[in-house]
């Protein structure tokens, strides 16, 4: 496929994913995480997240408790991104210099064939410059890449994406914490997170 080679060679790719469109690139590759950076003219300080293959490989890059991987188990592969303190494994622009980082195992065929793939994590992010809506039709990725400085390697049409993004969990405090919904309720949240500290 050649969205893995461009991937394994520090290209930068967009495509489909479960929510909207997204950007995508080899998380453990800082001149990778900077062409990103620049496609999207996005600050510095704003970090991007992470989708991984398995929960196993989440846990080489973040802490992930056991009974947090159990909770893992409950909403993975799918539209729930997760917040955890990393192990310093990965360049330090992908996370905007902090100590946390976000985590998902998309529930998309297109993604799945890419991380089954690579044997890196991906950086992801939403297919929009910094501060605009992201796109959700490859006619809207095409609108806000093609005539910019940097331009991703490849762009692939998958379709209309889904207008939720995805939910957010933040596993860095005492208890956890949802910072936003997505395709998932606070009452369905509520019910997998019960007895998870």
């Amino acid at each position: 496929m050649r969205a893995v080679s461009l991937l394994k060679d520090g290209g930068v790719v967009v495509g489909p994913s479960d929510t909207v469109y997204g950007v995508y690139a080899d998380a453990s590759n800082e001149r990778a995480v900077e062409k990103i950076f620049a496609l999207k003219k996005r600050p510095a300080e704003k970090p991007f997240g992470v989708f991984v293959r398995d929960i196993a490989m989440a846990r080489r890059f973040a802490y992930v408790s056991d009974a947090k991987a159990k909770f893992l188990e409950r909403v993975w592969p799918g539209a729930v991104s997760v917040i955890f303190h990393h192990k310093e494994k990965l360049p330090a622009k992908l996370t905007g210099e902090k100590d946390t980082i976000s985590l998902r195992i998309p529930n998309d065929s297109f993604l799945s064939v890419l991380l089954a793939q690579c044997d890196f994590p991906i950086l992801q992010t939403s297919a929009n410059i910094a501060g605009m809506q992201p796109a959700k039709t490859i006619e809207e990725v095409k609108n806000y890449f093609t005539d910019i400085k940097y331009q991703p390697n490849l762009m692939i049409d998958g379709g209309d994406g889904k207008e939720n993004p995805s939910a957010i969990i933040d596993f860095t405090g005492a208890k956890p914490l949802i910072t936003r919904m997505g395709v998932i309720t606070k009452n369905q949240l509520d019910e997998l997170l019960n007895g998870v500290v």
